[in-house]
């Protein structure tokens, strides 16, 4: 994250006696609050463009993921049908070669993810002193962009934030939502990628219960008011997604395509070392293991 550069040039004595006291209190007061809001607003913007190409990107790193899953299939088909091969032939080398543009597309949108959280991040830093809604929507932003880009537990830190209560002012009810949803979206994909990375069971197993608590209380609260009901089902597919992930065998989840959204791979610090003392489990400790049989889960969730 760059600092903010300094507004004011050094000019000599002789200037600075013919500039009126009343110019100089709006410079470094109102004048130098309104000069901080225009560079926030141009990386806002600038932000927004980035975080169009991430999504973009993303688009393309999935489909290339697909094919991955899709060649592999067929590599596997071919091998059954043609055990006595010693020799994969063509669709060995087809399965390499996808898996080689997979990895690269990945690595670009990672990085246009990385790019998108740096902006979202000097905008946060003007914004400071300004109003705290705002600046909360835009952690919220930073938080997501860091997730996508494999830097999970550092967004899910700044998630954290914005559900934890406040006593100076009320909650954004609607931000606070989101914040929770995107954060157990990144504990689903922490764990998923975890588990696929071959990490112990009580890692990976960790953070599927926090994906799943906090998915729970999402669609209890969802229930309780006055939401879609199709909202509703959604935030309880994603419970039954949870509860999928932590029941199947690791080859089934092997051969399931990622979630569109979800890096793929992580970077950065591993799970366990946030920021001490603050508990990321929703207000209620009630699992999601009761809520039924796992669900069918398609590609793209």
């Amino acid at each position: 994250m760059s600092r903010t550069q300094g507004m004011i040039r050094r000019m000599g004595w002789t200037f600075w006696a013919l500039i009126p006291v009343a110019v100089l209190a709006f410079h470094f007061g109102p004048g130098r609050s309104l000069a901080a809001r225009e560079i926030a607003a141009t990386r806002f913007r600038e932000a927004s463009v980035l975080e169009r190409a991430a999504i973009e990107a993303q688009g393309r790193a999935y489909d290339a993921h697909l094919i991955v899953i899709n060649q592999r299939r067929a590599t596997f088909l071919d091998h059954f049908d043609h055990p006595d091969e010693i020799d994969g032939g063509a669709d060995d080398a087809a399965l390499l070669a996808a898996m080689e543009l997979e990895r690269l597309a990945y690595e670009e949108a990672a990085a246009r993810w990385v790019e998108t959280a740096d902006a979202y991040a000097q905008v946060e830093e003007r914004l400071k002193d300004g109003d705290p809604r705002t600046l909360d929507r835009v952690r919220w932003s930073k938080g997501r962009a860091l997730v996508r880009s494999g830097a999970i537990w550092d967004g899910a830190t700044d998630l954290e934030l914005l559900i934890e209560p406040r006593s100076d002012q009320a909650r954004d009810v609607e931000l606070a939502r989101a914040a929770r949803e995107e954060l157990a979206t990144a504990h689903y994909f922490g764990a998923r990628l975890l588990r696929l990375a071959g990490e112990p069971a009580v890692k990976w197993r960790a953070e599927v219960i926090k994906a799943r608590q906090h998915f729970r209380y999402l669609a209890e609260t969802a229930r309780a008011g006055d939401v879609d009901k199709a909202q509703v089902q959604g935030l309880e597919d994603n419970v039954e997604r949870t509860i999928d992930l932590e029941q199947m065998d690791k080859s089934e989840l092997e051969g399931r395509p990622l979630p569109r959204e979800s890096p793929g791979a992580m970077r950065g610090r591993r799970p366990g070392q946030g920021r001490p003392g603050v508990s990321p489990r929703p207000p209620t400790q009630r699992d999601g293991r009761g809520a039924g049989g796992a669900g069918p889960i398609g590609p793209g969730w």
